[in-house]
Protein backbone atom coordinates (compact mmCIF):
# COMPACT_ATOMS: atom_id res chain seq x y z
CA UNK A 1 0.00 0.00 0.00
CA UNK A 2 1.68 3.19 -1.00
CA UNK A 3 1.72 6.55 2.01
CA UNK A 4 -1.01 8.18 -0.23
CA UNK A 5 -3.57 5.46 -0.20
CA UNK A 6 -2.37 4.31 3.62
CA UNK A 7 -2.82 8.29 4.57
CA UNK A 8 -6.49 8.57 3.08
CA UNK A 9 -7.60 4.72 4.72
CA UNK A 10 -6.58 6.59 7.99
CA UNK A 11 -8.54 9.73 7.39
CA UNK A 12 -11.38 7.96 5.98
CA UNK A 13 -11.60 5.74 9.12
CA UNK A 14 -10.91 8.73 11.54
CA UNK A 15 -14.15 10.02 9.67
CA UNK A 16 -16.10 7.60 10.41
CA UNK A 17 -15.47 6.73 13.81
CA UNK A 18 -15.38 10.71 14.85
CA UNK A 19 -19.20 10.15 13.19
CA UNK A 20 -19.84 6.64 14.99
CA UNK A 21 -18.49 8.09 18.10
CA UNK A 22 -16.43 5.27 19.17
CA UNK A 23 -12.77 3.83 17.90
CA UNK A 24 -11.86 1.82 15.01
CA UNK A 25 -8.86 -0.31 15.38
CA UNK A 26 -6.95 -0.60 11.59
CA UNK A 27 -5.41 -3.07 9.94
CA UNK A 28 -3.15 -3.01 6.39
CA UNK A 29 -1.15 -6.18 5.22
CA UNK A 30 1.35 -6.33 2.13
CA UNK A 31 3.68 -8.77 0.97
CA UNK A 32 7.55 -7.67 1.44
CA UNK A 33 11.12 -8.89 1.37
CA UNK A 34 12.17 -9.66 4.89
CA UNK A 35 16.13 -9.95 6.11
CA UNK A 36 16.61 -11.51 9.46
CA UNK A 37 20.21 -11.71 10.52
CA UNK A 38 22.16 -12.76 13.97
CA UNK A 39 24.13 -9.42 13.79
CA UNK A 40 27.04 -10.80 16.41
CA UNK A 41 26.95 -14.08 14.47
CA UNK A 42 27.16 -11.81 10.97
CA UNK A 43 24.60 -14.42 9.64
CA UNK A 44 21.09 -14.35 7.59
CA UNK A 45 19.10 -16.43 9.15
CA UNK A 46 16.23 -16.08 6.41
CA UNK A 47 15.92 -13.89 3.45
CA UNK A 48 12.53 -13.93 1.11
CA UNK A 49 9.14 -13.34 1.01
CA UNK A 50 7.25 -12.05 3.89
CA UNK A 51 3.98 -11.22 4.70
CA UNK A 52 3.58 -7.98 7.00
CA UNK A 53 0.24 -6.93 9.02
CA UNK A 54 0.03 -3.57 10.89
CA UNK A 55 -2.73 -2.95 13.09
CA UNK A 56 -3.35 0.18 14.36
CA UNK A 57 -5.31 1.37 17.45
CA UNK A 58 -4.94 4.78 18.83
CA UNK A 59 -2.05 5.47 18.60
CA UNK A 60 -0.48 2.32 19.12
CA UNK A 61 0.82 0.40 16.27
CA UNK A 62 1.57 -3.31 16.20
CA UNK A 63 3.19 -4.90 13.51
CA UNK A 64 3.27 -8.68 12.44
CA UNK A 65 5.83 -10.06 10.31
CA UNK A 66 5.60 -13.76 8.48
CA UNK A 67 8.66 -14.94 7.25
CA UNK A 68 7.95 -18.69 5.46
CA UNK A 69 6.38 -21.26 8.04
CA UNK A 70 7.13 -19.83 11.09
CA UNK A 71 5.51 -17.86 13.54
CA UNK A 72 5.25 -14.10 13.20
CA UNK A 73 7.54 -12.03 14.96
CA UNK A 74 5.60 -9.19 16.67
CA UNK A 75 6.52 -5.98 17.55
CA UNK A 76 4.65 -2.68 19.17
CA UNK A 77 4.93 0.46 19.77
CA UNK A 78 4.17 4.29 18.99
CA UNK A 79 5.03 5.44 15.51
CA UNK A 80 7.40 8.35 14.99
CA UNK A 81 9.29 6.57 18.34
CA UNK A 82 12.67 4.54 18.48
CA UNK A 83 11.54 2.28 20.90
CA UNK A 84 9.60 -0.50 20.38
CA UNK A 85 9.11 -3.86 21.92
CA UNK A 86 9.32 -7.29 20.72
CA UNK A 87 7.81 -9.57 23.51
CA UNK A 88 10.36 -8.54 26.65
CA UNK A 89 13.03 -7.41 24.39
CA UNK A 90 13.61 -3.21 23.49
CA UNK A 91 13.66 -3.06 20.28
CA UNK A 92 14.99 -0.03 17.88
CA UNK A 93 12.77 1.24 15.15
CA UNK A 94 13.91 2.79 12.49
CA UNK A 95 10.85 3.82 9.95
CA UNK A 96 11.79 4.16 6.49
CA UNK A 97 9.97 5.40 3.12
CA UNK A 98 9.06 1.79 2.06
CA UNK A 99 9.98 -0.78 5.17
CA UNK A 100 11.71 -0.39 8.38
CA UNK A 101 14.51 -2.32 10.04
CA UNK A 102 13.79 -3.42 13.98
CA UNK A 103 16.81 -4.39 15.92
CA UNK A 104 16.54 -6.25 19.10
CA UNK A 105 19.26 -8.37 21.51
CA UNK A 106 21.48 -9.73 18.32
CA UNK A 107 19.56 -9.29 15.45
CA UNK A 108 18.00 -7.02 12.62
CA UNK A 109 14.92 -7.72 10.61
CA UNK A 110 14.61 -5.16 7.72
CA UNK A 111 11.41 -5.02 5.82
CA UNK A 112 11.28 -3.89 2.32
CA UNK A 113 8.41 -3.27 0.29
Amino acid sequence: MKKSQFAVALILSGVLAGQAGVAVAQTFSERATCKLTNTQANKTLYEGGCKVTQSMSGKNTIFSVKMGSGEPFMFAGVRGEKNWMHGPDETQFTDLPNGGIFRWSTFALVVAE
